[in-house]
């Protein structure tokens, strides 16, 4: 399992509300599992960078395709 770092952010008010937001609808665990859901989406609409292992030890491949999947349906639904 790859190392994991704790940090700390600075979020705006509807930023945190989204985060929540996303929790309490069951799509996600925690706010670490929003987070690191749109870093991925961010890593794979940079051109020239490279996709890191983003496994994180608490999901299996299939749970992170669905969530994956989820993230993109989001983000067509908002363009």
């Amino acid at each position: 399992m790859p190392a994991k770092y704790a940090i700390s952010i600075s979020l705006t008010e509807h930023l945190a509300s989204f985060i929540k937001t996303e929790i309490a609808s069951g799509r996600y665990g925690t706010a670490s599992e929003v987070v690191r859901a749109g870093l991925r989406l961010l890593q794979e609409r940079t051109p020239g960078r490279a996709v890191a292992d983003d496994s994180d030890g608490t999901a299996s491949l299939k749970r992170k395709q669905r969530a994956r999947a989820r993230e993109r349906a989001l983000l067509a639904e908002k363009s």
